[in-house]
């Protein structure tokens, strides 16, 4: 998993993956701040039938360790003549 490729970073979030979270008491914020303070990332050995998912061990920007379960999705910017990663979280939780 790759993530320098890209040109930018987006992410997806709505009521199912917030909702999925935060029943393990972990932020949208939080997940984020992992993608960027250094991580490991693998393939994850489930598989989603649309997308290969990945598994990231983190930190959040406070220290917190998480494991954040998501996929990736191209989405090209015709204009801007750039391909962004479209990141949509999975679940997450806390890593003691």
């Amino acid at each position: 998993m790759d993530l320098s490729k890209f040109a930018a970073i987006e992410f997806e979030w709505d009521g199912g993956n917030l909702d999925e979270i935060e029943w393990h008491q972990v932020n949208d914020w939080e997940c984020e701040e992992c993608f960027f303070n250094g991580y490991e990332g693998y393939r994850n050995k489930r598989q989603s039938r649309r997308y290969s998912t990945y598994r990231l061990l983190g930190r959040t920007d406070g220290g917190k360790k998480l494991t954040v379960i998501f996929y990736v999705r191209e989405r090209y910017r015709t204009g801007a003549g750039q391909t962004t990663a479209l990141v949509r979280v999975i679940t997450a939780w806390p890593v003691e």
